[in-house]
């Protein structure tokens, strides 16, 4: 019989299913299910209902063949009803099944499986087409067969991880290889997992093709090499700057001069150092040592922050053994990169080189002074005469006022204060022409422009007058005072005038004049001495500021070239033109002091 449980379950069955696939009956017996056709669910409620009602009324009757028929009715429409279930359940397992087989074989991504031998067990297009090969060829294929070298040990390895792995979920390892395609070799990515099938153990394997991202990663190592290489072949020490101003690179040159001068690992290597942090703890120190170092870190940020196209400062870098001058440059990186390039050059042979050219020509100065003072010489006696002579004449005067019947205290005391004016201005004299001789290191002072031009025509205004030529000083009421050596600048005009003075007289021209004309600009003033003389030929116009270039016997031809190297140390420029009448123009330019 069956039991009210097995009722209920039955109800409970047959809530369940929508619709269900049976055999038409209209509760005759004899009659099976699966000769008609489908019945709606409220078919399938009604034969149920007509089921049971027949179930009741046979356990009334007490039917047992009635009731064992009953039971095994239900059974076949219990089973029924399982049976299509599971053929519902398959055909959705097939369905999934077949939608990811789709996927694994048309994914833009290479799949691979692999058994622990490294043999391909299954492989989808997208892989195939990296082995150049159908995918039903490489099913069972080694996969060491198709690296390039057959680096087997790094590929086992690799398996050996994956296979070894026993977490849940299961960890990812990576491994690149390069594998023989059919027109090329292709670098590749493997990613993989373990996974557990129904017949075992397999490796499951994503397969990228990194050959572009390689080559570009080769191309971009190469380059790096290249230019590590151009900046190891430069002398100079060279530091390239992020926009933070952390150290990005260094050559050998900044690693064998830190390492020679005692630096620490960290700044021979450069590593994770910031350059203006450096610059500016140095700054620090040598201002509270009292030196006066060049602002280098404001000049660097300014130029990493485009603020200016390139910054350049020397400075000393001085040690117990010897003494060190070096050239700082800073420039921008180019295109599209943020930062800059710091090189520091080694200018000490530059700078001694300076020095003895400096010496060798304030040597030649002194010489070319002293040749002038020879030419002076007369008119400088002359000069000195003068006041002694005056004076000579004032102390027989003072004598006879001391003395005698027309004794005069007050005007002797008049007469004795000439005498003091006499005496004061041949010291004066003397006091200049020891400055104009006195060999020293050129040394500029704010001066008065008009005190030094002044000095220098009263050295030379006698040597003018013993050859009947006139010098006459042509400038504003009003000049500014200027930074700069006062006696190199009276050597310079002592040596034109000088020389304009033996033109004259040499040429002998009816008009003996020598103008210098003082022209103020905004940056510089100008000296312009014109003289009457016989003027210069066009083709020697330069030839007279070489050494040793002379139109005179007598001369050594020392005073214009020497004049010239004083002009460009001041700042200046010296050169030479012919005048539109008569004679020449020399022109002596130097730079206004900037307050």
């Amino acid at each position: 019989m069956v039991i009210p449980d097995r009722e209920a379950a039955m109800r409970n069955k047959m809530r369940e299913i929508p619709a269900v696939s049976l055999a038409a009956s209209d509760g005759r017996e004899g009659e099976h299910p699966a000769e008609t056709g489908l019945l709606d669910k409220g078919l399938l409620r009604a034969q149920f209902q007509n089921l049971v009602s027949a179930l009741n009324s046979a356990r009334r009757a007490n039917d047992a063949t009635q009731l064992l028929m009953l039971d095994l009715r239900s059974h076949q429409i219990e089973l029924e009803m399982q049976g299509r279930e599971l053929c519902k359940s398959q055909d959705a397992l097939e369905t999934s099944r077949d939608h990811y087989a789709s996927l694994f074989q048309d994914a833009p991504v290479g799949y691979v499986v692999f058994d622990e031998a490294g043999r391909i067990r299954a492989i989808n297009r997208a892989a195939a087409a990296l082995f150049g090969q159908p995918a039903d060829r490489l099913a069972g294929c080694p996969f060491q067969r198709f690296l390039v070298g057959r680096r087997n040990s790094a590929f086992l390895a690799h398996l050996q991880a994956v296979f070894a792995d026993a977490g849940a979920p299961p960890a990812a390892f990576d491994l690149v290889e390069r594998l023989h395609a059919a027109s090329q070799a292709r670098v590749v990515r493997l990613r993989s997992i373990r996974r557990e099938t129904a017949v075992g153990s397999e490796c499951f394997t994503v397969l990228l093709d990194i050959t572009a991202e390689h080559e570009a990663e080769e191309r971009r190592l190469a380059s790096e090499q290249l230019r590590q290489s151009v900046l190891d072949a430069l002398p100079a020490q060279i530091v390239v700057l992020d926009p933070a101003g952390h150290i990005l690179a260094v050559n050998r040159a900044w690693r064998e001069f830190a390492e020679e001068n005692g630096g620490t690992d960290a700044l021979r290597d450069a590593a994770n150092l910031n350059y203006l942090e450096i610059c500016e703890q140095a700054e620090q120190a040598e201002q509270g040592a009292g030196t006066d170092i060049p602002p280098a870190t404001a000049g660097i940020r300014e130029v990493i922050q485009h603020r200016r196209s390139g910054f350049s400062i020397e400075y000393s870098c001085h040690s117990p053994q010897q003494q060190r001058w070096f050239l700082m440059n800073v420039a921008p990186l180019g295109g599209e990169l943020d930062g800059a390039v710091v090189v520091h050059m080694d200018i000490t042979e530059r700078r001694q080189a300076e020095e003895a050219a400096r010496r060798a020509r304030d040597a030649i100065a002194q010489v070319d002074r002293l040749n002038a003072v020879g030419i002076l010489a007369s008119s400088l006696i002359h000069e000195m005469l003068q006041p002694l002579s005056a004076a000579g004449f004032f102390c027989s005067a003072a004598q006879q006022l001391a003395e005698g019947p027309n004794a005069d205290p007050q005007r002797l005391v008049e007469v004795i204060a000439r005498i003091d004016d006499q005496v004061r201005r041949a010291g004066d004299i003397m006091e200049r022409l020891r400055s104009f001789l006195r060999g020293r290191q050129m040394k500029k002072v704010l001066v008065p422009v008009e005190q030094v031009f002044r000095h220098a025509l009263d050295l030379v205004q006698w040597f003018a007058s013993d050859h009947e030529v006139q010098l006459r000083l042509v400038a504003p009421a009003q000049l500014p005072e200027i930074l700069t050596d006062p006696v190199q600048v009276e050597q310079v005009l002592v040596n034109l005038i000088c020389n304009a003075v033996q033109a004259i007289d040499g040429a002998g021209p009816p008009c003996r004049e020598i103008v210098v004309e003082v022209v103020l600009g905004s940056n510089e003033i100008e000296l312009i001495v014109t003289d009457t003389g016989p003027g210069l030929p066009a083709d020697r116009r330069e030839m007279l500021f070489n050494i040793f270039e002379s139109t005179r016997d007598s001369s050594l031809g020392l005073g214009l070239a020497i004049s010239r190297a004083i002009a460009e140390a001041l700042g200046g420029r010296l050169w030479a033109e012919p005048h539109p009448v008569e004679g020449a123009e020399f022109h002596f330019t130097l730079p206004l002091a900037r307050v």
